[in-house]
Order: structure tokens, then C-alpha cells, then sequence
């Protein structure tokens, strides 16, 4: 049987009545099933050069490991910035390495930050530390709530002492 992704209930003709809305492919599911965010693979580290459009179609865990990437970009061009700073300081004409690795440092900087709020509109915070713990434990809950099915049993009456706890 065919059902909304969000509630359970059976659709007709990608209606859901308890939704009160059409539904796309992806939200049909077969018998309760529940959406599956798994993803096929991990993004690379130039994943994150994609634009915002682009980052906000991705799974969240998918910018989770995106933001992983981009913290380590954004540390590599402060160590840039420093580096170039300590030639000119000794001397060296670093004018336009100096100017370049600013320049880089914003872009990874702004880049950071937008995959942070993508992810706190998401889930209402960003992490701190995006580990290979966190990450782990956010596939697990994936895991633990794509299994559950979405069923309600039927069964006979409630019983008096039932319907007044409600």
C-alpha cells in the first residue's frame, strides 16, 4: 500500500488526506516506511565550492561532513594569512600573497558560515566539533528511525478507564 512519508496514511492519487497535500515521488512511501536520508557516499572536500542554492539541496548529514571539510579549508588559509605575514615581516614582497590569502580566508570564512546556518535552520544549532563520534552517532539515529514503521494497531473499544487518562 502507498503512504505519506510524513504521517502513514494511505495515499490516493499522491494525496494525502491527513497532510491535506499533493505529495511528490519521493514522499510515497510503500506500507509506513519512513524517508530514507542514507547517503551513497561522503562528499569530497570540493563539495564545498558548490553554491548556497546547491548546499541547501543536500542531505544534512551530507553538510555535516561538507562543514567538517570547510573548517579544515578556513584553517589552512589562516595558516596562509600567517605565513605571508611573517615573510613581510622579515622583508619579503608578499603584497599580493598577502592580498590573495586574505581574499581566501574570507571566501572560506563565509563559506563556513553558510553551511553552519544551513545546518542550524535545519536542526536548530550547528556543532561545535564535526567528529568521526558525532558523525557516527548521527548515522546511527538515521539508522534507529528509518526502521521504525509508522502503523497504528486496531483493536476493539477503549475501556472506560482508558478514555479518561485522556
Amino acid at each position: 500500500m502507498k503512504t505519506c512519508a510524513y504521517c502513514g496514511t494511505e495515499v490516493n492519487d499522491k494525496y494525502c488526506s491527513f497532510c491535506n497535500m499533493l505529495l511528490t515521488e519521493r514522499y510515497i512511501l510503500e506500507d509506513g516506511q519512513r524517508l530514507d536520508t542514507s547517503i551513497p557516499h561522503f562528499p569530497e572536500m570540493q563539495g564545498i565550492f558548490k553554491s548556497t542554492a546547491e548546499l541547501i539541496q543536500l542531505e544534512t548529514l551530507e553538510l555535516l561532513c561538507l562543514l567538517r571539510h570547510a573548517r579544515e579549508y578556513r584553517s589552512d588559509a589562516y595558516k596562509l594569512r600567517i605565513l605571508t605575514h611573517q615573510a613581510k615581516s622579515q622583508g619579503g614582497n608578499m603584497e599580493g600573497i598577502e592580498n590573495s590569502s586574505y581574499d581566501e580566508y574570507e571566501k572560506a570564512t563565509r563559506k563556513v558560515w553558510v553551511i553552519e546556518n544551513i545546518i542550524k535552520d535545519r536542526i536548530g544549532y550547528f556543532p561545535q566539533k564535526v567528529t568521526e563520534k558525532f558523525l557516527a552517532m548521527y548515522l546511527e539515529r538515521i539508522e534507529k528511525s528509518t526502521q521504525k514503521r509508522m502503523h497504528i494497531r486496531k483493536s476493539g473499544p477503549l475501556q472506560k478507564a482508558d478514555k479518561t487518562a485522556f
